[in-house]
């Protein structure tokens, strides 16, 4: 199953975005936090500690492969790195996306200081601003670097970029 990847860290609006583009588009959307919950695992919704990441890919992973969306563009949110159980930054290994036919990257980006708003708001969680800009600066350099490895076109998108910008980019 080919997928576009919306890639951000916790709190940058990928939801958001990804449900706006539902409605402009013929496309399905899923998170890889919905496809791990699907396969039976619960989340820390919460503080966003991540435990035993390399199953949970794996997880995800075998979801995504019973999908059967045939005819729609699939725009799939998730995470370059993620936060370890000790708010420790982990990098994916990009081996976890190995095999899942991503086709291309948006990579979504926002003022840490808005993200830190809204994790609050919606998580009564208090990150650093110096956290949250390390863990979106790792983001980023991970998403260049994977599209730059496997040839991906990547689309770098925030509150200054058009929103046609974008349609453009999927529809491309």
């Amino acid at each position: 199953m080919a997928y576009i990847f919306l890639a951000g860290i916790h709190g940058v609006g990928k939801s958001t975005l990804a449900n706006k583009l539902k409605k402009s588009l013929d496309i399905n959307t899923f998170s890889v936090s919905d496809l791990i919950r699907k396969a039976g695992k619960s989340l820390d919704t919460i503080t966003k500690n991540t435990t035993d990441i390399s199953h949970n890919q794996e997880l995800w992973k075998n979801e995504l492969i019973k999908l059967n969306k045939r005819g729609s563009i699939l725009l799939l949110d998730g995470h370059f790195c993620l936060l370890d159980i000790n708010k420790n930054i982990f990098c994916l290994p990009f081996s976890t996306f190995k095999d899942t036919y991503m086709t291309k990257i948006i990579l979504m980006e926002n003022d840490p200081k808005i993200i830190r708003e809204r994790l609050l708001n919606r998580d009564k969680y208090d990150y650093s601003i110096e956290l949250l800009e390390k863990f979106q600066e790792y983001e980023k350099q991970q998403a260049i670097k994977y599209s730059i490895e496997n040839d991906l076109k990547i689309f770098f998108y925030n509150q200054d970029q058009l929103y046609s910008e974008l349609l453009d980019f999927i529809i491309s």
